[in-house]
């Protein structure tokens, strides 16, 4: 029987994209992100807040985790935060969710 290695995923892109599904898997990070990408643009706490249904303390605490693994990026406009997606290979994973969502 001939050898499957050579289609295995490379070792390091697994290195790099485990942290990725690591940070991302927690229910509150992948709606948030599901919302970013489903929104399309930047969006503020407060919109990610009534988006998600959970309190502002805790998608706060969920953005700074996105953000500080380099999921998620912001900026300010004035008064604003604005956070939008930063790696976009976290929606493969969400596209990947769907899917079994809609089995």
């Amino acid at each position: 029987m001939e050898s499957r290695t050579q289609e295995l995923i490379d070792m390091e892109t697994l290195e790099r994209v485990a942290p990725i599904i690591r940070n991302a898997a927690h229910p509150t990070r992948l709606r948030i992100l599901d919302f970013l990408r489903l929104e399309g643009q930047p969006c503020t706490v407060t919109q990610i807040t009534e988006a998600s249904g959970v309190s502002q303390a805790l998608v706060s605490q969920q953005l700074r985790i996105l953000k500080d693994q380099g999921i998620l990026l912001s900026r300010r406009d004035g008064n604003y935060m604005l956070y939008d997606i930063a790696d976009r290979s976290v929606l493969l994973l969400l596209d990947c969710i769907r899917e079994h969502q809609m089995r």
